[in-house]
């Protein structure tokens, strides 16, 4: 009674009209279901119940329990006051009604829904990015002083980069690169869960095919689970990964009537620990990015993370040239930022974030419309005549 009353009269009659007419617009041919099965098992149930309810009256009318007299009450009940057989099915028709509603709501749980194409379209300010990161087999050596695989350290450095990011409106684009690129969130979205999941869920490493059992698996750096079996994969060759995402870039600055050598706010962030064998190759792709404006970033798996030891505990020197990928990206305008700092994350957020906004068009496409609303409305309906009907029916009934 207390939600009732929030609702005025007019609101009510207008939700109704409103039910009403969707009703009569809707072209029940044209309708699929996507949960028949589980209707189907509820369904099951349902008469399986009610087959048993009607057992159970049969069997007390057949042992004398449902009977028109008790011989503990001392009365007798004449059998002229029986109704006639015609007027008996009157007043259980409310009853038999009952089954209209829950046919309705059966349909409802079939998950019905129209097969349509629909395109919405908006246009946001936005920076747009994407996101690389290094799952070669170098990634699944130990990180300096962690006990935990480079591989690991990088989704945990991106994932906490994205929950920076988050509330941006950054459109992105995910790929895993080893030997070959491999796709996680193909083209860009704006949706910051979607994207997160997925980033979460992505493999820590690519490689070839390894029979181990549990106990091997359990002595590797990584779960079994964050290991992605695929052919020829293990090394890391960038310039490939380069080339598609240069396309990628394209692709959308044609989609989005942009230029594809003036469009703001383009970058791309790779994770990795720099160790690439194509090193000859990538600056072709650098210079492709520079000439878009496309900005390169790096969160560098760095493995030397403070001085080094042997096994006597004495200091040994190392090699600390930088690397040559880490050369090509500060030389294209690029930051590098050293994923041992604690501050390297939001000094890269915050370069991202000096990124010039392009007005970017989203179109969102929907191939489900759903309509189970349409089933409840109509199981509502029914129970509005039936009640009050059944209500009448028992009156006479019990008069």
């Amino acid at each position: 009674m207390e939600l009732l009353s929030k609702f005025s009269l007019e609101e009510i009659t207008f939700i109704f009209q409103r039910g009403l007419q969707d009703l009569a617009s809707l072209d029940f041919s044209q309708i699929k279901y996507s949960e028949t099965d589980l209707a189907l098992k509820v369904g099951t149930i349902l008469v399986f119940l009610i087959l048993l309810k009607i057992i159970w009256i049969l069997i007390g009318r057949w042992f004398g329990w449902e009977k028109y007299s008790r011989k503990e009450s001392g009365h007798l009940i004449s059998g002229g006051n029986k109704r006639y057989l015609f007027a008996r099915f009157i007043l259980v028709i409310p009853t038999l009604a009952l089954l209209a509603p829950l046919l309705a709501v059966l349909f409802a749980i079939a998950n019905p829904y129209l097969a349509t194409t629909k395109e919405e379209k908006r246009y946001v300010e936005a920076r747009t990015r994407v996101d690389l990161r290094d799952v070669s087999g170098s990634m699944s050596s130990l990180f300096q002083k962690t006990g935990k695989s480079k591989a690991e350290i990088a989704m945990n450095a991106h994932l906490k980069f994205l929950e920076m990011r988050r509330g941006k409106n950054d459109r992105t684009a995910f790929w895993i690169f080893s030997s070959d690129p491999y796709p996680v969130q193909e083209d860009f979205i704006v949706d910051d869960e979607i994207y997160y999941l997925k980033t979460y869920d992505a493999p820590w490493e690519l490689g070839g095919n390894i029979n181990w059992t549990d106990t091997q698996w359990k002595k590797y750096t990584m779960p079994k689970s964050r290991y992605l079996s695929v052919a020829g994969q293990g090394g890391t060759e960038l310039f490939k990964t380069l080339r598609v995402i240069i396309q990628l870039f394209d692709d959308d600055a044609k989609k989005q009537k942009l230029s594809l050598y003036k469009s703001n706010g383009r970058s791309v962030l790779i994770i990795s620990d720099a160790e690439i064998y194509d090193l000859d190759q990538i600056k072709a792709g650098f210079r492709e990015f520079g000439k878009r404006g496309i900005m390169p970033y790096i969160i560098f798996i760095n493995g030397l993370n403070g001085p080094q030891y042997d096994e006597e505990g004495n200091e040994i020197s190392v090699n600390t040239d930088t690397p040559f990928l880490l050369q090509e990206i500060e030389r294209h305008g690029g930051k590098v930022f050293l994923v041992s700092d604690t501050d390297a994350l939001n000094r890269a957020y915050l370069e991202i974030d000096k990124l010039e906004k392009s007005r970017i068009e989203i179109v969102k496409k929907t191939f489900k419309v759903p309509i189970f609303q349409n089933f409840i409305f109509m199981a509502i309906l029914a129970l509005i005549i039936i009640i009050p009907a059944g209500l009448v029916a028992r009156l006479f009934r019990y008069p």
